[in-house]
């Protein structure tokens, strides 16, 4: 599935782009009071302002709400990388069930696939590399299944053997949960809207300012600004592999298991 056009820019850009923009539509909406209300120049339009303080709730309301959403989809993540390292821990474990030859080959396909699972994640932002280490962890999993499969068949090591499988499974299934919500982000749709309504916003607001000094510049760029940080701060939080927030408490977690080695 191709990713969403805004996925392919960096937050930073948008928002700092979307900061520029509300200052061009601030000044386009100024210039068009003066156009269409040179009578009433001095005057304030009760029905406009009206309107702009409901679309200031309307998306103050829709950032807060999505903000929520970024914040605990990031907390999930981190808490599924440490769920993940705890499940990789036992599996580094029970590979000591085994015999010395089956054990040595256990651990170091765990290790591989334990660099493998670091490296996802430090090369987030190298989309060639990143690919390829998708394809090199789906290979550490497959041979290590196959060889769980292969002793499950042994009588020796049945037993071993079922509790690795379910370990394995366990392994498999937190890898996948974790890409799903490392990969996930703030819908497209809901962050278009939330730039139209930034850019809707600053354009009422400079209908609604019979005269725009450079004292009003200060407070609207202020504003803007924060509107823009605040954005971006939401936006980041929603992509915790690429973006400058990183859930490396929960990342530390996996690395230290380089130690069980």
């Amino acid at each position: 599935m191709d990713k969403p056009v805004l996925a392919y820019v960096d937050p930073s850009i948008i928002c700092f782009i979307l900061f520029l923009l509300m200052l061009l539509a601030l000044a386009l909406g100024n210039n068009m009071r003066k156009i269409f209300w040179q009578s009433e120049e001095g005057e304030t339009s009760g029905g406009v302002n009206s309107l702009m303080g409901a679309l200031f709730g309307l998306w103050s309301f829709i950032l807060a709400f999505t903000f929520g959403q970024s914040s605990s989809r990031f907390e999930n993540v981190r808490a599924l990388i440490v769920d993940e390292a705890n499940v990789l821990r036992t599996a580094i474990i029970k590979a000591d069930l085994f015999p010395g030859s089956v054990r040595n080959q256990y651990r170091a396909d765990l290790r591989k696939y334990l660099e493998e699972r670091i490296a996802y994640y430090d090369d987030a932002m190298d989309h060639v590399k990143f690919n390829k280490n998708r394809e090199e962890l789906s290979k550490t999993a497959a041979d290590l299944w196959s060889t769980t499969v292969v002793l499950s068949k042994d009588p020796g090591t049945k037993d071993a053997a079922a509790g690795m499988a379910l370990t394995l499974t366990t392994l498999f299934d937190t890898g996948i949960k974790r890409e799903a919500l490392l990969a996930a982000g703030i819908p497209q749709p809901i962050s278009f809207l939330l730039i139209m309504l930034a850019l809707t916003i600053s354009l009422v607001g400079g209908f609604t300012t019979p005269t725009v000094k450079r004292k009003e510049w200060i407070v609207i760029a202020a504003f803007a600004l924060l509107a823009s940080t605040i954005l971006y701060i939401t936006m980041d939080l929603a992509t915790p592999m690429s973006g400058l927030i990183k859930p490396d408490t929960g990342q530390i977690t996996i690395v230290n298991l380089r130690k069980l080695f």
